[in-house]
């Protein structure tokens, strides 16, 4: 077998699409399971045995259990010898380069990493000392994460703060800098933002990484926040060698009536894939169609269009509706805009419908884009008197330093002031840069770059649009979608040929030229935008829907432009559910937990819902940003598209269940994901007395299947709550089956970071938050007010660089003159300050293990949890694995084992230790299984009020079977589901109930056994797969 074929083999043809693509742009759209990590490591694989060096390529994606899978997964393909790639988190990728350019970041080598705890502590310090109590710390520490994922500095919060609580986040961002400063450390947003800065103000730096990576692949990119989006972007560089994985969402609220094909309206929950619901089939032409499949999720933003009519429909920010402003029917109003023109930049201006008294109806700023040769244009505010729209426009100017002069001198009667000097007007852009003020504005108000409110049209090799229009083009029964794509140059009929194209003249002898194609696959069509944009690198895609019924004037269009919900202003038109017109009166923007809903539509892919009709998801991205998904195909012209929705984890049984049971959830979307796999093994069910004979019932067949050659680590037991292992494994002990139980992340046991915070200290005395977490453990009577005077600002600038009367006493062995440290005090404090300088000495001079056990020893922890009897031995138990952890770098040179330890513990979590195969049966809680799989799971404890959960602490019912779900997905084989018909509680014998989940999936999936009724039925007939 040759070196491609090797990578190719068992890929399905999407997939192998995907690990051919190399050069250039690539974005990967999959479901969940569709064996998206085998698709990025065999082409990972493939590129290297292609050549390219595997120092030369870096994965990134957003768990360290992820990278650590995708790393192990390329070391097995890959012959020894050749290198295994850079597979790192954002933020431990962000670490990697602080470290090795610190200097050109402006840190230290040896900077801390807080944690929201170590953050916690600051930012309570911080609205104490400004005494305000009406907004909580995490509100404040959300806000702060949130504008620096964002891209916003302190300075630009601060400038642009207005209200109360945006007032109180700049001062108390401005005290947590300071402290972060002071104590030589960084948050987990600073390891992204602090990158951001150093690749965008170093050069050198940029041009050293992009040289140094040339192949960069991103999993999980819809959760890309604006900085790693920038970053990911800067790496690329000319080469464009980028490879991003997404996942797809639009939804429309519960609640929502879905007109049926029959005239019913139906609320979207109730509707189910196969469905026949009322479409547009173009052109006001109504007609039944299937649901293709469902989605459903969360949200918390959302927008609330309400018209003229009285119509109300709430939709994520993110989804798509048919909307515009239709000349003759839009009122008379005034706007707020901003324009764009290519090699120009931004400005602000006002326009208005000209409706009352006008012959001809004219959209304002329409006519001023076209009369400027601008490109685009975005409203910015609607607005009933011209003054209001003037005082948004010179308010916005001010605050985003975006000019309000026209691109194109005025004329007229008074022709001396600058706006009639065009030499003034092109001097002034050439010197301001609009275009960060601009997409600022932008983003402040929830706009897509990517979707103006208009575009103007193409007019030559300036400007290039290419028309995609839904239901454009009716042919019979089945709805076609048209392309469209016009010019007056040779230079654009001749690309268009290069790449196969029929391009014909638009009328006998005339220069013009026209390329107009339909497909009744729309999906296919937008690849063939992306095979256009190959020739076009400035190529705007503009998205229409001929959904209008019959014009009154052959000159009034019946289509409407694609808008995100976001973008939605008053005054535009929506279609109806008869497919006319309606007025948009209000849009309403909020914060709030929504269930959402989205249903595919076969072939037209639009629906009615609450008498609008809107569109559905063909693709779109959720999760941190959409626009990322629209700036990567605008900021890589050409990107090959591909959609991967082929299952490959699950057996066929197993897959038909889980969908069954998803069909009712109102948390989680739902994919309908399919498989070639295999039918499979039935799954089963086990009717236990009660929990000991369920745990026995559940030890007894891991023996069998550990005999019958299933390995222990391919077995997984899981449970809703914690309380149900006990019972488990004294089974698991008594049939000497090995076991490891997957419990509370690792390094969030208190002792584990008490630990971690003395190794901190040691090395950085700077650092204050990891010197009150270590000062009580143990007690040694160093309270508050000490606490307080060891980390108070000494009062004289001190000259060593001094910046406490702690940095001081650590470093010289003196408290100063100045300290009110004295007698008592004195001995404690200085008996504390050289157990630190006896640890960092073990750090700098014994490995990594080694000083980690001597930490333990000398700060007295150990001897602390030796005599507490009650939970000492499991915390002595997770120091000593902490030991263990730090083996793994006892080869570095001190104290650089102790640095990479600390950096892993600030980015692991206790999952990450799974990865590692070991023969034991893993133990864990649904919620620590998601993202694992093996080839056997044990879903146990299925009786009403434990699973689902019924406790009032606990999640709703639609997050119980979203949880169900995330179990039944584990198993790649075999699935077995227990229930006890008695539960011991708080010291008494209660009955239990058979979960309903059971009962949602299809009986004949089933084989039903219990100790005393033995086995019944499961016959498999009439099931259609």
């Amino acid at each position: 077998m040759n070196a491609e074929s090797r990578y190719l083999h068992g890929l399905n043809e999407r997939q192998k699409e995907a690990v051919l693509h190399t050069e250039g742009p690539l974005l990967i759209i999959a479901g969940a399971g569709a064996g998206k990590t085998k698709t990025i490591t065999h082409r990972i694989a493939h590129m290297i045995e292609q050549g390219v060096p595997a120092r030369q390529i870096l994965a990134v994606t957003f768990t360290n259990k992820a990278a650590g899978e995708m790393r192990e997964r390329v070391k097995k393909l890959i012959p020894e010898g050749r290198g295994v790639p850079l597979v790192a988190t954002f933020h431990s990728l962000g670490v990697r380069l602080l470290r090795e350019f610190h200097e050109e970041a402006g840190l230290e080598r040896g900077f801390s990493i807080w944690d929201r705890d170590d953050s916690m502590r600051v930012i309570k310090r911080a609205l104490e000392k400004l005494n305000i109590e009406t907004i909580p710390g995490r509100n404040v520490l959300s806000a702060i994460s949130r504008a620096k994922g964002d891209g916003i500095s302190r300075e630009e919060y601060d400038r642009d703060a207005n209200s109360f609580h945006e007032r109180t986040v700049a001062q108390v961002w401005q005290i947590y800098d300071k402290a972060l400063h002071e104590e030589g450390a960084l948050d987990f947003d600073d390891l992204l933002g602090r990158t951001l800065m150093l690749l965008q103000n170093s050069p050198r730096v940029l041009e050293l990484l992009r040289g140094r990576w040339h192949y960069i692949t991103i999993d999980e990119y819809q959760d890309t926040n604006a900085a790693q989006y920038e970053i990911a972007r800067l790496l690329s560089g000319e080469r464009r060698n980028l490879c991003v994985v997404g996942d797809i969402d639009q939804c429309v609220a519960e609640g929502t009536l879905i007109t049926m094909a029959d005239g019913e309206k139906k609320p979207i929950e109730r509707v189910k894939k196969g469905d026949l619901v009322l479409s547009n089939y173009g052109s006001g032409a109504m007609r039944p169609s299937h649901v293709h499949r469902i989605h459903r999720r969360s949200t918390r933003e959302t927008v609330t269009i309400t018209t003229k009519s009285g119509r109300r429909l709430t939709t994520t920010s993110d989804h798509v509706h048919f909307a515009g402003y239709r000349l003759g029917i839009v009122p008379q109003m005034y706007f707020t805009y901003l324009m764009y023109k290519h090699g120009v930049g931004y400005r602000l201006g006002v326009s208005q419908v000209y409706a009352n008294g006008q012959r001809t109806p004219m959209v304002g700023f329409q006519q001023r884009c076209n009369h400027e040769h601008g490109d685009a244009v975005w409203i910015i505010g609607t607005h009933t008197a011209s003054n209001d729209a003037r005082v948004m426009e010179y308010t916005l100017s001010l605050q985003y330093q975006i000019p309000t002069l026209p691109f194109v001198a005025r004329k007229g009667v008074s022709v001396g002031g600058y706006v009639h000097d065009q030499r003034v007007i092109d001097a002034l852009f050439a010197t301001i840069d609009t275009e960060k003020g601009a997409f600022r504005l932008l983003r402040d108000r929830g706009l897509s770059r990517d979707y103006p409110h208009h575009r103007a049209q193409s007019r030559d090799s300036n400007r290039r649009n290419v028309t995609i229009t839904l239901c454009g083009d009716q042919r019979g029964k089945t709805p076609m979608h048209r392309i469209s794509m016009t010019g007056n140059d040779d230079e654009g009929k001749h690309l268009l040929q290069s790449i196969g194209l029929s391009v014909r003249s638009v009328k006998n002898g005339s220069s013009s030229w026209r390329f107009e194609s339909a497909h009744a696959d729309y999906a296919a069509l937008r690849e063939r935008v992306m095979h256009i944009s190959t020739v076009f690198p400035r190529l705007a895609i503009i998205e229409n829907a001929r959904l209008g019924g019959n014009k009154a004037n052959p000159k009034d269009g019946n289509s409407l432009g694609f808008l995100p919900a976001a973008s939605v202003l008053p005054g535009m038109a929506l279609f109806d559910e008869v497919g006319g017109y309606d007025i948009i009166t209000g849009v309403e923007k909020a914060t709030q937990t929504r269930r959402v809903y989205d249903i595919d539509i076969e072939h037209t892919h639009n629906f009615i819902a609450n008498g609008i009709i809107t569109h559905n998801s063909i693709y779109t991205w959720r999760g941190a940003d959409i626009e990322h998904l629209m700036n990567f195909e605008t900021q890589f012209p050409g990107t090959k598209v591909i959609l991967l929705e082929q299952n490959y984890r699950s057996t066929r049984t197993i897959l038909t269940a889980a969908n069954a049971v998803i069909a009712k959830n109102k948390r989680r979307k739902e994919k309908n994901l399919f498989t070639d796999n295999d039918t499979g093994e039935p799954i089963h069910t086990y009717a236990a007395r009660n929990e000991m004979d369920e745990s026995w019932f559940v030890a007894q067949t891991a023996v069998e299947m550990i005999q019958g050659g299933i390995r222990p680590d391919e077995i997984a037991i899981l449970y809703r709550e914690n309380f149900q292992s006990r019972a488990l494994e004294e089974a698991l002990l008594a049939f000497s089956v090995p076991y490891r139980v997957l419990g509370t992340k690792f390094f969030e046991r208190k002792e584990v970071k008490d630990t971690l915070s003395y190794l901190r200290a040691a090395l950085n005395p700077k650092s204050k938050v990891d010197l009150v977490r270590v000062a009580a453990v143990p007690p040694r009577g160093i309270g508050k007010v000490t606490l307080d005077k060891m980390l108070a600002p000494l009062e004289k600038p001190d000259t060593n660089g001094f910046t406490s009367i702690w940095d001081q006493f650590f470093l010289t062995g003196r408290v100063g003159d100045e300290s009110s440290i004295t007698g008592a005090t004195l001995i404690k404090v200085t008996k504390f300050r050289e157990q630190i300088a006896a640890i960092r000495k073990a750090i700098e001079t014994l490995p990594a293990s080694e000083a980690v056990r001597y930490t333990v020893e000398v700060s007295g922890m150990e001897k602390m949890y030796q005599e507490d009897k009650k939970e000492g031995i499991e915390r002595l138990e997770n120091i000593h694995e902490l030991v263990n952890l730090a083996v793994r770098y006892d080869e570095e040179l001190p104290p650089v084992g102790i640095e990479k330890l600390l950096e892993e513990a600030a980015l692991q979590s206790d999952q990450d230790e799974l990865e590692e195969p070991q023969a034991a049966v893993s133990l864990m809680t649904i919620h620590a299984s998601k993202g694992l799989e093996f080839d056997a799971v044990f879903v146990t404890g299925l009786e009403q009020g434990l699973f689902p959960s019924l406790r009032e602490d606990t999640r709703d019912p639609e997050e119980e079977r979203r949880l169900f779900y995330v179990a039944v997905t584990r198993a790649r084989k075999r699935l077995f589901l227990s229930h006890a018909g008695e539960r011991m509680k708080y010291g008494s014998r209660e009955r239990a109930l058979r979960s309903e989940f059971i009962h949602d999936i299809d009986q004949r999936l089933i084989v039903h056994s219990s100790r005393d009724g033995g086995v019944e039925g499961q016959s498999g007939e009439g099931i259609i797969w």
